[in-house]
């Protein structure tokens, strides 16, 4: 009779290949999801960058403009009303009539920019809507308005906004007349909550009057941005 001189492996060292074998699994997974938080993290704050770059770029363009008056008319300038709006002129057909002198020709020289009357009645900055309850404000978008339009959106996910009227010397005015620059302080927040991650901040926007903004306790993202615009064409 033949020796059988075949080879297998023991329940032992089976067990203990699943166990290896599931360790390096669990490993490997935990590597993955680690790796997929970080990207979902990165992804989001690198959209309201976005978001945020984009509404100021836009708003410079046109604030920029504020008050260009080239017949010395001096009937363009800045209206320093609400926090959450601005309102200005601008003459772009340089004829030295405003909106309020020829509203058939100069329909467009009436700019507002900010939170539309529809989502903040108060003008303060802060939107009006609470639709889950949850004691925050509703996300809601930017907007700019030109004559007697709509307004058109240029950011969207916007927890706040903040207009903030500075005269030559740097201080804080209401007076139309003394305004040199406007500083412009967006809160932005992630279109997507993070069940994993709780926004405790509380964000101060530039002015001391305004109440601060938050903390909101809830899973969204935030990113503060504030940038302040010289007006070339006030003052001159």
């Amino acid at each position: 009779m033949g020796v059988n001189n075949q080879k297998g492996f023991t329940l032992i060292e089976l067990m203990m290949t699943l166990v290896i074998g599931a360790m390096i699994a669990g490993a490997a997974y935990a590597t993955y999801s680690s790796q997929q938080k970080v990207y979902y993290t990165q992804d989001q704050v690198a959209e309201m960058q976005q978001n945020l770059r984009a509404a100021f770029s836009i708003i410079a363009i046109e604030l920029r403009m504020a008050g260009y008056d080239p017949t010395g008319s001096g009937n363009f300038s800045i209206t320093p009303t609400d926090a959450g709006r601005i309102e200005f002129e601008t003459d772009k057909d340089e004829d030295g009539d405003s909106d309020d002198e020829d509203s058939t020709n100069d329909s467009d020289e009436t700019v507002v920019i900010g939170l539309s009357p529809s989502v903040d009645a108060d003008g303060d900055g802060i939107p009006d809507a609470d639709g889950d309850g949850d004691g925050v404000p509703d996300l809601v978008t930017i907007g700019i308005k030109t004559g007697t339009g709509g307004y058109q959106d240029i950011a969207e996910n916007i927890q706040a906004i903040e207009f903030l009227y500075i005269d030559g010397n740097g201080a804080v005015t209401a007076t139309d007349t003394d305004i040199r620059s406007v500083q412009i302080t967006i809160l932005a927040a992630s279109p997507k909550t993070d069940t994993s991650f709780t926004n405790t901040t509380q964000y101060q926007p530039p002015s001391p009057s305004t109440q601060t903004w938050g903390p909101y306790n809830d899973n969204h993202r935030r990113r503060l941005m504030s940038l302040r615009i010289r007006c070339r064409n006030l003052g001159l």
